[in-house]
């Protein structure tokens, strides 16, 4: 039960702050209706010295014209975002990182399509397996970098990991979260998490950070581009 529950937390807050920074980003964007919506471009506008057909991504940019306005990340990029949003505290070259990511690969989306892209299910267990790596030595990353202590209790740790959530999707929306419109509600969100955790007598620190971890971690790596 426990485990199911933590999923369904880790897909909420993943799915909440994804539409967030999303929203945040760009103008680019319009704000969907409904989950599959997203990324749905602006109709072109025209501009000055330019024409209607020329808006939006263009084949320099973009290697092809993208009707809908974004790109999916693929392999290399899921695992470049993954390491870059753990600030190279976790590399694709060591650890569990490298293990899990030397086996799942192949099934992380090969096209840039967002209409054909498949393997978003792979994104989350990459970060499972880079989070994870955070939480070992002596000290830990976790520990060291994030001031989480794993002795002491979630409460105790809650503004760390609230913190730690925050400076993980920094690295991904370039401040955003903790400073764009939407950074009151994704510190909500990751209060929730945390708080959610602390409710359960068997989790410790070290189990709320690999969620907060997990969640903000799958977040970034799996935004769609422009």
């Amino acid at each position: 039960m426990k485990s199911v529950m933590g999923q369904f937390l880790s897909q909420f807050l993943f799915l909440t702050l994804l539409f967030l920074t999303l929203a945040s980003c760009s103008e680019h964007l319009v704000l969907p209706q409904r989950y599959t919506a997203v990324g749905v471009a602006i109709p072109p506008v025209s501009m000055s010295g330019n024409s209607t057909s020329k808006a939006g991504p263009t084949t320099a940019d973009t290697g092809g014209t993208l009707a809908l306005g974004v790109t999916v990340p693929t392999a290399d990029s899921v695992a470049a975002r993954i390491e870059n949003g753990l600030e190279k505290n976790a590399t694709r070259t060591s650890g569990h990182f490298a293990d899990l990511l030397s086996q799942v690969q192949t099934n992380l989306p090969k096209v840039t399509n967002v209409n054909s892209a498949s393997g978003y299910d792979q994104i989350e267990l990459l970060t499972f397996a880079a989070c994870a790596d955070l939480t070992e030595g002596s000290p830990s990353t976790m520990e060291s970098v994030y001031g989480i202590q794993p002795g002491n209790s979630i409460a105790s740790n809650q503004s760390a990991l609230i913190a730690a959530g925050l400076r993980i999707l920094d690295q991904h929306t370039a401040g955003l979260a903790s400073q764009g419109p939407g950074a009151a509600q994704v510190t909500t969100v990751l209060t929730n998490l945390v708080q959610a955790e602390a409710g359960v007598g068997s989790n410790t620190s070290t189990m709320a950070f690999m969620a907060v971890c997990i969640a903000a971690s799958t977040a970034g790596a799996a935004l769609l581009g422009i």
